[in-house]
């Protein structure tokens, strides 16, 4: 990447959110998959991630968290 234009701090930060969430939803479906969760309990994994990270923080990082935990749960339950 030394060749390249540097990325915005907007791009990567998109570029580790997009990542993580690939992580995050591949663990989980496997976990779900091989049968060691259940979808009750992916949810309440993401609604206890909810109200943790609602603790203290700005309303605009909140808002992004809570869209963030939003998509990655979706994305489990397709």
């Amino acid at each position: 990447m030394s060749d390249e234009t540097p990325l915005s701090a907007d791009a990567e930060r998109a570029g580790m959110l997009a990542a993580l969430h690939a992580i995050i939803v591949g663990t989980l479906s496997t976990l779900k998959r091989k049968g060691l969760l259940t979808a009750e309990e992916i949810d309440q994994l993401f609604e206890a991630g909810l109200i943790t990270f609602e603790r203290g923080e700005q309303d605009e990082t909140k808002q992004a968290a809570r869209l963030t935990l939003e998509i990655l749960a979706r994305s489990l339950r397709s």
